[in-house]
């Protein structure tokens, strides 16, 4: 896949640590040169650095040579997010290099985007709540038409009934008796896992429209009550 609004100078080091799955990606001449993509087992820490070395080398790039790391921010695993986010703090301002956040629920929805309708990524937030968030797709893009949420599972169930077709992505769909909850709707038929090659066309566009962030800036996306809507109001 080429990505248009790509300058084929511009390298992108795209980088999520917010599941259990480590992904990565090098996106060069608007084209994935390398990915890898694969359950990390909790071992973030110890193989996020030598991963970007191995593959950078396989996709002929050096570190220097990185325009811009695009990193996946969150919601989700807080110990996965605070690695991604603190290497690729470390790298940029080493380096000097700019730096896009990309929401990680962006990322989810961006997976199914061939799915016509309505997708909801859904994440286990613990305390019996889940991060959320909307997008209507027209099996091509997709567009966000909500905001990034932090409340019940049923609220957010009730909220999606009012479509036609939903698709639902995330952790909580396999977990231990969302059969029962989620029987008569529309299941999880892709990977949901966050990819890095998504990161890094997100963050082609970030970039293409100076949505940087600075390195002492850079934080993970962190949604709590008083910030968001949990109450459906």
């Amino acid at each position: 896949m080429t990505y248009a609004c790509f300058s084929r100078h511009m390298i992108i080091l795209a980088i999520d640590t917010s599941t259990d799955y480590l992904s990565l990606a090098v996106l060069k001449a608007g084209r994935i040169a390398a990915k890898f993509h694969r359950r990390a087992h909790r071992k973030h820490s110890m193989l996020l650095v030598p991963m970007i070395d191995k593959l950078l080398k396989k996709a002929r790039v050096k570190i220097k040579d990185v325009s811009c790391f695009a990193i996946s921010v969150g919601p989700g695993s807080f110990t996965g997010l605070r690695i991604g986010v603190t290497v690729v703090k470390g790298l940029a301002y080493a380096l000097k290099k700019k730096i896009v956040a990309v929401p990680t629920l962006d990322v989810i929805a961006d997976n199914a985007k061939s799915f016509k309708g309505v997708i909801s990524p859904v994440l286990d937030a613990r305390k019996n709540k889940v991060y959320a968030c909307l997008y209507r797709s027209d099996g091509k893009r997709v567009k966000k038409i909500s905001r990034y949420l932090l409340l019940p599972l049923d609220e957010i169930l009730k909220r999606a009934s009012k479509y036609d077709k939903v698709l639902f992505l995330g952790d909580i769909i396999s977990a231990p008796g969302a059969e029962n909850i989620f029987h008569s709707r529309s299941r999880n038929k892709v990977d949901w896992h966050p990819r890095a090659e998504v990161v890094a066309e997100l963050g082609a566009e970030y970039y293409k429209d100076k949505k940087f962030v600075k390195a002492e800036d850079l934080e993970p996306l962190y949604l709590y009550s008083r910030e968001c809507d949990i109450t459906g109001k």
